[in-house]
């Protein structure tokens, strides 16, 4: 029999999508699926349309919560998952009609409980990429990619994972970047990570998300759950602590960038970020990270108010 993969999808006032989401998920070439849609409390008529999901699909599981955000979704479909293997998705965006397939296919044949795939921002490259290109990483290499932003990213999305992987393992729902605090945990437990170069996740941008909306205190969690994840790491793989450094530096430049174009005024935010480029810059200058954003790094340690002159043009 086949094993059957649990389609996890958090809804929160998504009616504008919801559709074109679950009939990407329902469209799947590969039949024991299990689609979990976790209602978050939607104030829009998401709810109602999961309903009518369920409906027409035995195949489709509705949770109804109070609104606790994307980690407290998560974590509840989880809960009423029953699958050998769960999908993140998001439900505003879609997915390849063979990505489950794909996904089985190469954990079977490489014997893994990690498969990943390419993440893609345009809808129409979905399955036009070279499935066939397959990379296998052990245990240290999957984690080294996900904090240096390589092959395999740090997002839940776009990846299958066996179920039994998240055992004790759930997101946390205090905090934004709640996939950088908790995937390395998953990819810890997974002697391999099979990554294929095919886009079969549609992520769809979000002008109300982290990355699209103008600088906010809040982003500087960062910062501090990058700290958890060194010290988590620290134990079992300290020569990528480093790495996990490189990866704060590039993101204290570009918060910096943010700051300086979007007018932010908090001093003792600027402050940190400052001294966090400073601090890291001249190992960063020989990270693989492109030479543009060691430049404006270097800008930045040496003098920030040249720096935001030149930012916010």
């Amino acid at each position: 029999m086949l094993d059957k993969v649990s389609i996890i999808v958090p809804v929160y006032n998504v009616e504008k999508y919801l559709d074109e989401c679950v009939k990407s998920i329902l469209a799947q070439t590969y039949s024991n699926i299990e689609i979990v849609l976790v209602d978050d409390g939607s104030k829009d008529t998401s709810g109602s349309m999961c309903d009518e999901y369920k409906k027409q699909d035995n195949r489709i599981v509705v949770v109804h919560k109070e609104n606790g955000g994307l980690s407290s979704a998560r974590n509840a479909g989880m809960e009423n998952a029953s699958g050998d293997y769960y999908i993140f998705v998001d439900s505003d965006d879609t997915i390849s009609p063979d990505m489950v397939e794909e996904m089985v296919k190469k954990a079977k044949e490489h014997d893994a409980k990690i498969v990943s795939s390419l993440i893609s921002e345009k809808q129409d490259k979905l399955g036009k990429g070279n499935a066939s290109k397959v990379t296998v990483l052990n245990t240290h290499d999957a984690l080294k990619s996900i904090f240096s932003d390589g092959l395999v990213v740090t997002s839940s999305s776009g990846k299958m994972y066996a179920s039994d992987l998240w055992e004790d393992i759930r997101f946390p729902t205090d905090m934004i970047f709640e996939d950088f605090a908790t995937i390395y945990k998953v990819i810890r437990r997974a002697p391999k990570v099979v990554s294929f170069e095919d886009w079969q996740y549609f992520y769809r941008p979000n002008p109300a998300g982290i990355t699209g909306t103008p600088f906010y205190h809040r982003k500087m969690q960062f910062f501090n759950v990058a700290a958890k994840v060194s010290e988590g790491i620290s134990d079992t793989h300290p020569d990528l602590v480093p790495v996990i450094r490189n990866r704060v530096t590039r993101q204290a430049i570009s918060y910096y960038r943010d700051i300086s174009s979007s007018g932010y005024d908090d001093a003792e935010d600027k402050k940190f970020i400052v001294k966090t480029v400073r601090k890291g810059i001249w190992k960063y200058l020989f990270s693989r990270y492109k030479a543009k954003s060691k430049i404006f790094g270097l800008l930045i340690a040496i003098s920030p108010p040249l720096a935001r002159k030149v930012f916010a043009k």
